[in-house]
């Protein structure tokens, strides 16, 4: 088995571009006649380069931010096409989620193929031999109240129709998301994440085989803050925050502190996926402990793969990005990465819209894919995936490169989260943990202004006490 794993390694680049040139040769007409062979031909490469990269990988940990990413990319670019290729199992609401069956084969082709240049990217990369440069401690005070005290604001302005839950009930109620409460969310949900780093950090050698004597030996007011957060949005029926919080902790913690094994992953993540796929069924109907039993009562007559259609079925969004662009549309040429890039300047967006002609829904990819679907005047929105999101914008040469260079970055932050050298990297790589299982579900650069505003808070909140040598 370890002369197995030393062949891989050594020849691991080879393979990366031996599949590469298979998947150019397989490479499907851009509107074509469902072909499950085809398909199947495709995944096959998709597979053997995943393997090859978990096998090139470290082995000792398996909480890192490059395993949660490729998961979440599988799940929401390929879990159809693998069940229909290799099940036959296709979505209930097929025209909803296929959209044309004739670009299927296309959207297959070039979800594999950006899979494949993350992946080539992540190899590529090789960190500098320097040493690592001694982080002095910090004094994180400053940026724990000014957390406590937005998320206080944040809970004061959400209005009791958002603490209800009643937005997923079906009540009208409030998603938390505009005004005063938009804002004050955003400061404490990167509060919370920089604070994660820099306590994590800190009392990383503090460690002394025990994790969980460990984790509670942590700042008693930020583990309080994070318990109280998880638990009152999980009752209220809201995921995406806790889950992402949990993974920023988890992956920190695998990265700076104790690795995981394997099975300690799975165990975990199939756990984590029950859960909130009950929290999920259940807040329609219930909140608080309630949720759990609506929930788990619904689930009894679910089928294997429930836990992961929400993130699945984002799939609609590349096949219908696909079948208007360049059909209908010419490419966006970055244009649609333009809500992104404003992002960190409040009220930037809605001042660009007034100096230009151009519409609201030109601004992103989500908005633009919700027009396709809804017109000018949506009822709810579509979202977007990260290979739709860089296709309407540069075409698959945007693919080829865009996610080549998101494989290095992602090797850049796994290197500086084990042998950190500098507390800015540990914040980015903070950050990324926490949306890598969802990042593929969203535009390319929807972290813009999670970075920009951490490193602000960073040099805000955040004193520097020195050590002595």
């Amino acid at each position: 088995m370890a002369i197995g794993k030393k062949i891989i390694h050594k020849w691991s680049g080879i393979v990366y571009i031996v599949c590469l040139l298979i998947l150019m040769y397989l490479k499907p007409e851009f509107y074509e006649p469902l072909n499950d062979r085809l398909i199947s031909k495709t995944l096959i490469v998709y597979i053997v380069v995943v393997l090859v990269h978990f096998i090139n990988t470290n082995p000792s940990n398996w909480f890192r931010i490059d395993v949660f990413f490729i998961l979440g990319f599988t799940i929401v670019h390929l879990q159809w096409p693998i069940m229909y290729a290799f099940s036959d199992i296709i979505p209930d609401n097929y025209w909803r989620i296929f959209v044309d069956d004739n670009v299927v084969n296309f959207t297959t082709w070039i979800s594999t193929l950006g899979g494949l240049m993350f992946i080539l990217g992540f190899h590529l990369y090789q960190k500098s031999s320097s040493k690592a440069k001694l982080i002095p401690r910090f004094n994180y005070k400053r940026l724990l109240y000014f957390t406590i005290f937005s998320f206080i604001v944040f809970l004061a302005f959400a209005g009791r129709d958002f603490l209800s839950g009643s937005v997923y009930k079906g009540e009208g109620g409030s998603t938390a998301g505009d005004g005063v409460s938009k804002y004050f969310a955003l400061f404490y949900q990167i509060g919370l994440t920089v604070l994660s780093a820099i306590i994590i950090y800190q009392n990383k050698d503090n460690y002394k085989g025990n994790l969980i004597k460990w984790f509670l030996s942590l700042d008693k007011l930020f583990l309080a803050l994070v318990l109280f957060y998880i638990l009152l949005f999980l009752a209220i029926g809201d995921r995406g925050g806790p889950l992402s919080i949990i993974l920023t902790i988890l992956i920190l913690t695998g990265s700076l502190v104790r690795r995981f094994k394997l099975f300690e992953v799975l165990l975990l993540t199939v756990m984590g996926g029950l859960l909130m796929t009950i929290i999920g069924l259940g807040r329609s109907e219930a909140s608080g402990l309630d949720i759990l039993t609506t929930g788990a009562s619904k689930y009894s007559g679910g089928v294997s793969y429930d836990a992961t259609l929400e993130l699945a079925n984002s799939y609609r969004t590349l096949n219908t990005a696909i079948a208007h662009v360049p059909k209908e549309h010419d490419y966006f040429y970055g244009s649609l990465w333009m809500a992104n890039i404003l992002s960190p300047i409040p009220f930037a967006q809605s001042l660009y819209l007034k100096a230009t002609d151009i519409k609201s829904y030109e601004l992103g990819s989500s908005t633009y894919i919700t027009y396709l679907v809804y017109g000018e005047k949506p009822s709810s929105g579509e979202g977007t995936t990260i290979i739709a999101d860089i296709y309407l914008n540069f075409g698959v040469l945007g693919i080829i490169v865009f996610m080549l260079l998101l494989g290095g970055f992602f090797k850049k932050l796994s290197a500086e989260l084990i042998s950190p050298t500098n507390i800015k990297w540990i914040v980015v790589g903070a950050i990324f943990a926490g949306i890598s299982l969802y990042y593929a579900r969203s535009s390319y650069l929807m972290s813009i202004r999670d970075v920009v505003w951490s490193l602000v808070f960073l040099s805000l909140f955040v004193k520097v006490k020195r050590v002595k040598t």
